[in-house]
């Protein structure tokens, strides 16, 4: 036994001192690990809810990337990397590595998630952002800090790139945020919506081009809000952008106001003016296109395939002339639609659309606004100053729109009908596969949608079972219960989670009318409001 214990006790040693060189590295230390920063300069608060969205515009937009390398000869595990902008973001953890072996170098992007509150910031300010770098077994003294500065612009800030000034080689690097300009437009804010309202209801007197898919009903609507703003007599304040520097990025910057304040001030730039009727018309549910082009911008919208515009700063201004009548300012917008087409088609690179749905698909939305007692008077004065002249008619060479009465779906023999909520979008057969299903109506943020449904049965269950077999072949399953008189109160299941919805149901001569309206279940109770207006309006 003597003559193994020696061995035994080097191999003992042997075990230990091993160990403690394999945990020696895991620790390693600050100076062997390289950190590198690329920052943006700035920040928009408009366009807040873009940087917090990694895959917005495929991720173009972060506060900053973190390029970390590991020059040690030592595998380090569980490489934490976090940050802060205080005041606005505490502590966030962005990643954690399992293990960086040596030589191998890690990229974390930074998607800052502000508060909704940022779009209340009036003034601009430069802030700090600091980055703390730890793995497991750092001491105290390896732990890595790093911070820089920004800008916070104020919220009605613009700024038509972030390029750095030495990388700029192109008219497209000068204006590379254009698409950024979308946040600007604010269809959802209660304000437009409003104001929306009004016009359809006031000075156009019928529903929503976005029912029609008609182009000259949506030229009218297009015309309509230029009236409105002619006869509240409104001003074009022309004006350009302010070149700014922020540390390495020289940019045009502008002031844009938010359509509310436009709709409220009576006054607006191009692009402002813009920015309002792509609010306006995206409210109402007609897709909207802003044209840039050298020093001036105009709005106008898309529809089966095709483009409009009108100039919108028409209504007047300093240096500017006589004012248009409506039908010469589509005029206009048109003449001017045909040369950018024709420069655009030439390859100059100074003529751009920014189609509004199309980025707002591609993660750029607008920010929330709240509600606002004096504006909705204000609105309410500049309505008042629209009876000065009659109703929009169409333009449309004496072709009349068809018009849904008090803006329902109603059928000849008196169905079930209900009241279409302003900006709503209307589509008539949408699942062919689905006949059964006669129209779907959605709010401009698709969170609320109304189901209009007739079977050929004089059977209540026999219509339900009916449309819950055809949603079956579509992958849903739908169960309900009775909710007094003619209502029920269901959901309808499916790989995209849980659908809510109240409805009512009733016998027509040509069979069975169901109409149900609803939100997917997290968004139920805070669009119940608008979801229980719609069941009432239903009879």
């Amino acid at each position: 036994m003597k003559k193994l214990a020696i061995p035994l006790a080097l191999c003992a040693v042997g075990l230990v001192l091993t160990a403690f060189s394999f945990m020696g590295s895991k620790k390693g230390n600050a100076d062997d690990i390289d950190i590198s920063i690329e920052k943006s300069s700035f920040i928009m608060p408009a366009a807040h809810r873009v940087y917090a969205n990694p895959d917005a515009m495929d991720g173009k937009y972060y506060l900053f990337k973190a390029k970390i390398t590991n020059n040690s000869s030592q595998t380090l595990e569980d490489v934490t990397v976090k940050y802060r902008i205080p005041n606005y973001v505490d502590w966030t953890e962005l990643t954690v590595s399992g293990e960086m072996f040596p030589g191998q170098t890690l990229v974390v992007p930074c998607y800052p998630k502000f508060k909704n509150d940022i779009t209340e910031k009036t003034t601009e300010s430069v802030e700090k952002a600091e980055i703390e770098i730890t793995w497991d077994g750092a001491d105290d003294d390896d732990i890595i800090e790093e911070d820089f500065s920004f800008k916070l612009t104020n919220r009605n800030e613009y700024v038509y790139t972030g390029i750095k000034s030495e990388e700029i080689s192109s008219w497209a690097d000068m204006y590379d945020n254009d698409a950024l300009i979308a946040c600007f437009v604010t269809p959802n804010d209660p304000i437009v919506k409003y104001y929306t309202q009004n016009l359809q209801e006031k000075l156009l007197k019928g529903e929503s081009a976005s029912v029609t898919r008609k182009p000259e009903d949506a030229v009218r609507f297009l015309t309509g809000i230029y009236e409105a703003t002619r006869r509240s007599h409104m001003v074009y304040s022309g004006t350009k952008g302010i070149p700014k520097s922020t540390e390495d990025v020289q940019s045009i910057v502008q002031q844009v106001r938010l359509p509310r304040e436009v709709i409220t001030g009576n006054t607006g730039l191009c692009i402002e003016l813009s920015v309002l009727y792509a609010s306006v018309l995206s409210a109402a549910g007609i897709d909207p296109i802003i044209y840039m082009v050298p020093g001036h911008a105009y709005p106008g919208f898309r529809m089966n395939g095709q483009y409009y515009a009108i100039e919108a700063t028409g209504i007047g201004g300093e240096g500017l002339g006589n004012i248009m009548s409506a039908e010469d300012a589509f005029k206009q917008g048109q003449k001017q639609l045909n040369k950018f087409i024709q420069q655009s088609q030439a390859g100059d690179p100074r003529y751009t659309i920014v189609d509004i749905h199309n980025v707002n698909a591609q993660g750029v939305t607008s920010m929330d606004l709240k509600d606002n007692d004096f504006m909705r008077k204000k609105v309410d004065d500049i309505v008042a100053s629209w009876s000065d002249g009659q109703q929009v008619q169409p333009n449309n060479n004496g072709n009349n729109t068809i018009r849904v009465p008090d803006n329902r779906i109603r059928t000849n023999n008196n169905a079930l009908s209900f009241a279409i909520p302003s900006g709503w979008q209307t589509v008539m057969q949408p699942a062919p596969q689905m006949p059964i299903l006669t129209a779907q109506v959605m709010a401009p943020d698709q969170s609320t949608t109304v189901s209009v449904f007739d079977v050929q049965t004089n059977n209540v269950q026999d219509a339900m079972l009916t449309i819950n077999q055809h949603m079956m072949n579509f992958g849903m399953e739908m169960q309900y219960q009775a909710n007094g008189g003619n209502g029920l109160i269901g959901q309808t299941y499916s790989s995209n989670g849980t659908f809510n919805w109240i409805g009512k149901i009733l016998q027509t001569r040509q069979g069975i009318r169901f109409v149900a309206v609803g939100s997917p279940d997290y968004m139920y109770q805070q669009n119940s409001g608008i979801i229980n207006q719609v069941y009432n309006s239903i009879r």
